[in-house]
C-alpha cells in the first residue's frame, strides 16, 4: 500500500512538472518540460510494457548529463566552456563504467551521475554568492533544481553504494532503505515542482 502511494504520488507530481513547464515553455529558455518529458516517458513505459529497466535507465542517464549539462550551461555562461566540459568527462567515464559493468545497470554510472548532479548544483550555487543579484534566490527556478538535483543525489549515493553489500548482509535494511529512496524521490519532484513555478 504505501510503495503504490509513493509511487502513484510520484507519477502525479511528474506529470504536474511537465505540463506546468510545457505551460510556460516560451518564458523558459532552459526547456525543461523536455528533461520531464523524457522523465514520464521512461517511468510511463515501465507500466505499460516488460522491459529491461536498467537498460532504458543506463541509456537515459546519458540524456540527463545532456540536459544538465546544457542546463546549467545557460545558467552560467561565463563557465560555459567549463561545464561542457564536465558534461563530457562524465559521459566518457559513464561509457568506461558500463564497458566494464558487470551489472545491467552499473553503480559507478549511478555514482558518476549523481556527483555530477552535485558538482553542478554547488557550481551554480558557488556563482550565486559570488555574483549577488537583485531577484532574490528563492525566486530563481535553478535554485530549486540545484536544491532537487543535491538532495537526489545524496540519498542516491548512500543507497546505491550500499545496494549490494545490503541484499547480501542485511536484506531487511536495504528494504527500509529502498523505501526511503522511493520517499526522498518524491520530495525531489516537490522541489522540481516549485521550480516550474518560478518567474526567473
Amino acid at each position: 500500500m504505501f510503495v503504490a502511494a509513493v509511487s502513484i504520488t510520484y507519477i502525479i507530481l511528474l506529470y504536474l512538472c511537465f505540463l506546468i513547464s510545457f505551460f510556460h515553455r516560451k518564458r523558459d529558455y532552459s526547456y525543461i518540460f523536455v528533461y520531464f518529458l523524457i522523465v514520464a516517458l521512461i517511468e510511463t513505459t515501465t507500466y505499460f510494457f516488460k522491459v529491461e529497466i536498467n537498460h532504458i535507465y543506463t541509456a537515459a542517464s546519458f540524456f540527463y548529463i545532456g540536459y544538465f549539462t546544457y542546463y546549467y550551461a545557460k545558467q552560467i555562461e561565463k563557465q560555459k566552456k567549463l561545464i561542457i566540459s564536465l558534461g563530457v568527462l562524465a559521459s566518457v567515464i559513464s561509457v568506461v563504467f558500463i564497458i566494464f559493468s558487470e551489472y545491467s545497470f552499473s553503480i559507478a554510472l549511478g555514482v558518476t551521475v549523481a556527483v555530477f548532479y552535485i558538482t553542478l548544483a554547488l557550481f551554480w550555487l558557488f556563482d550565486q554568492i559570488r555574483n549577488v543579484q537583485k531577484v532574490y534566490i528563492l525566486k530563481k527556478q535553478a535554485f530549486w533544481v540545484s536544491t532537487a538535483l543535491l538532495f537526489w543525489s545524496i540519498i542516491f549515493l548512500f543507497r546505491i553504494t550500499l545496494m549490494h553489500w545490503l541484499a547480501a548482509n542485511d536484506y531487511s535494511f536495504l528494504v527500509v532503505l529502498d523505501d526511503i529512496f522511493k520517499v526522498s524521490v518524491v520530495l525531489t519532484y516537490v522541489f522540481f515542482l516549485i521550480a516550474v513555478t518560478r518567474k526567473y
